[in-house]
C-alpha cells in the first residue's frame, strides 16, 4: 500500500472525560493492506498531549545526570515492594500551551535538576504507547557541570520531590545492557548518549 492510499474516516469523536487529563472515544476505519475498509473501529484515546525529555550529561566528569521521583504510574505495580514506585528517568515535563519545546526543556531542566543554562540538542521524537495515547515525546540532550547541580530538586507547586542521580557513563552503559533501567524514556535516551554521542566522538 502506497501512502497516497492509506486513508482514515473519522466517523465520531466524544470527549468522555476533560479533566488534567482527556479521554476521547473515537469511531473510524481505515483502509486494509490488501485493499478495501476495515470494520468500523471504537477506542478510548487518553488525550496526554505533548512533553520535552531532557538528557544531562557531563562529558569532562563521564557523567549521566538523571532523576529519581515517585511516579503514579507505577504505583499499582509497587504495592508489594513500595520502593518500585520510585523511578530513574531523565528530566522531562509537559510542553505548555503557547510554548515552544526549547522553552519547556529550559523551565524542566531549572525545575527539575537546577539548569541554569544550557545548550539544548534536539534528538528525536517519539510515541510511548500510541496504542492508547495521544503523547508525543521530543527528546533533547544538553551538556551541563554536573558539579554545579544539586543534590535535590523539584516544583513545589507540583509537589515534586526530585533526587539527582549523577551516574558515572560505564555504570550507566552496564545497567543498560544488564536491562535494570525501566523507564522508556530513560532506555533511549542512554542508548542515544552512549552508542552515538559518546562513542561517536571517540
Amino acid at each position: 500500500m502506497t501512502d497516497d492510499a492509506k486513508k482514515i474516516e473519522l466517523l465520531k469523536t466524544h470527549r468522555a472525560y476533560d479533566g488534567f487529563f482527556k479521554i476521547d472515544q473515537l469511531t473510524f476505519r481505515h483502509t486494509l493492506f490488501e485493499g478495501g475498509w476495515s470494520p468500523v473501529i471504537e477506542r478510548e484515546l487518553f488525550g496526554r498531549g505533548e512533553a520535552v525529555i531532557v538528557l544531562l550529561y557531563d562529558l569532562k566528569a563521564e557523567v549521566v545526570v538523571l532523576i529519581e521521583q515517585c511516579r503514579a504510574g507505577a504505583l499499582q505495580h509497587a504495592t508489594l515492594k513500595n520502593h518500585q514506585a520510585w523511578l530513574i528517568e531523565p528530566v522531562a515535563g509537559m510542553v505548555e500551551a503557547g510554548e515552544s519545546n526549547l522553552v519547556a526543556c529550559k523551565r524542566e531542566a531549572f525545575e527539575e535538576a537546577g539548569v541554569t543554562h544550557a545548550e539544548f540538542e534536539y534528538i528525536c521524537q517519539f510515541y510511548p504507547s500510541p496504542g492508547g495515547s495521544d503523547e508525543i515525546l521530543y527528546l533533547y540532550a544538553a551538556e551541563v557541570d554536573s558539579e554545579s547541580l544539586p543534590d535535590y530538586a523539584g516544583e513545589a507547586s507540583e509537589v515534586e520531590d526530585i533526587r539527582l542521580i549523577k551516574m558515572p557513563f560505564s555504570q550507566a552503559k552496564s545497567k543498560l545492557m544488564k536491562a535494570e533501567f525501566n523507564v522508556a524514556s530513560t532506555i533511549i535516551a542512554l542508548q542515544w548518549l552512549l552508542f552515538q554521542k559518546i562513542e561517536k566522538s571517540r
